[in-house]
């Protein structure tokens, strides 16, 4: 019988660690006799609060964890250099657009630079190999899976056991899970909010989209805080809306007010906010800020208008990253 690695004994005392936690969480909402409900509410969730467990709930955190989860589809993670398990970390996931890699989106937008001073733990899945060695996420039947393999890819299931395995994994505040997507990604973020608003708390879309039929975007049992980011110069996926080979997409107004109404905000008089200054390669403060009002408590939903910018604004302002950052950070599920 082979001798188990050194890995494998961790992960093995990881998981019974993890488990008598659970176990004692039970027990002691066992021995409560009814009258103190906190331990069944940190266990099964209630109204407004997150399910899920994380290891600082049963301290089972490990003061110095691996960087690497996902088992056999890898993502990369990055924890603060100060991380201690007795601190409780928002936990961003950023998904790249189609056909780079989560290493290029946190290049792009300067996440992993960030995280030391914005106090967060990030996580960098990849999305699936295509033969023509360009990578993937399945976000809707119109984009952007190769033909054929559009049903065959469960992007929404890979990405919610990424988050379950964060959370069992690192000292993470399940009240602040959020994802940064752009294009093929940022689809694959909205997506998410649609299938997942169970686990999500907010989400921030560059160059998104959703499907054309609000009936598609479902379950979407809970309110999640949604920033839209877009340019109107967007070659790509136009300001305005469009099509692709096997379906169209909303315009960059009309995905954000959807996500308005499942927010539960009023979505007939959104307001202007003062302009931003977002994307380095334009003079001034050239971001237009779309604001909903009245809606769930502790939700929000806005969109960003580049004006003048195209599919990948470049370079960013640093503040507009702080602020994209933020909305994760700022935005606990009430």
């Amino acid at each position: 019988m082979p001798i188990p690695s050194g890995r494998a004994i961790l992960n093995i005392y990881k998981y019974i660690k993890w488990f008598c936690g659970i176990l004692f969480i039970v027990l002691a909402s066992a021995c409560s006799g009814g009258s103190d409900n906190s331990n069944s509410r940190a266990l099964f969730g209630e109204p407004g609060s997150s399910s899920l467990i994380s290891c600082a709930d049963t301290d089972s955190c490990f003061s110095n964890p691996t960087l690497e989860i996902g088992g056999d589809r890898l993502a990369q993670v990055q924890i603060p250099s100060d991380y201690t398990s007795t601190n409780r970390y928002p936990l961003v996931i950023g998904l790249h657009d189609g056909g780079t890699s989560g290493s290029v989106l946190s290049d792009y937008m300067g996440l992993s630079r960030r995280v030391d001073s914005l106090q967060f733990v990030l996580v960098l899945p990849n999305g699936t190999e295509s033969n023509d060695g360009g990578r993937f996420w399945n976000s809707t039947p119109a984009c952007c899976a190769p033909s054929g393999e559009e049903f065959q890819i469960d992007d929404v299931g890979y990405i919610r056991s990424l988050i379950e395995e964060a959370a069992a994994t690192y000292s993470i505040d399940v009240d602040r899970i959020g994802l940064i997507g752009h294009s093929n990604g940022a689809a694959m973020t909205l997506r998410m909010v649609c299938e997942a608003s169970d686990l999500v708390t907010s989400a921030v879309s560059l160059a998104g989209f959703t499907f054309p039929e609000d009936a598609s975007c479902a379950p979407a049992t809970d309110p999640v805080s949604v920033l839209t980011m877009h340019g109107d110069q967007d070659e790509v996926i136009f300001f305005d809306g469009g099509e692709f080979n096997r379906g169209s997409y909303l315009s960059a107004n009309e995905t954000i007010r959807r996500f308005a109404v499942h927010a539960g905000c009023n979505s007939n008089n959104p307001a202007f906010a003062p302009n931003l200054d977002a994307d380095g390669g334009i003079d001034g403060s050239e971001t237009t800020v779309l604001q909903y009002a009245d809606c769930a408590e502790g939700v929000n939903a806005e969109l960003w208008i580049l004006v003048g910018s195209g599919h990948a604004p470049f370079p960013w302002v640093g503040s507009a990253i702080d602020s994209v950052v933020g909305w994760i950070i700022e935005h606990p599920r009430k």
